[in-house]
């Protein structure tokens, strides 16, 4: 027996003024688990150039009706 999904959440990005959606998005336990993560940049060839770890103070957006 499996327990229920858990949700999905979807990390967008703004880029030197420049708005990257993400559709893929990642399945997390609950808001709040997204308020630490790690990101890795790889070039084109997959090797990796540098690390960022991301903790940081949050508030929530209101939700429209």
């Amino acid at each position: 027996m499996t327990g229920p999904a858990m949700p999905r959440y979807f990390f967008d990005t703004i880029d030197d003024g420049v708005l990257t959606t993400d559709s893929t998005g990642v399945m997390l336990a609950d808001p709040d688990a997204a308020r630490e993560f790690s990101v890795e940049v790889r070039d084109e060839s997959g090797t990796g150039l540098f690390a960022a770890e991301l903790s940081f103070r949050s508030r929530r957006l209101a939700r429209e009706a």
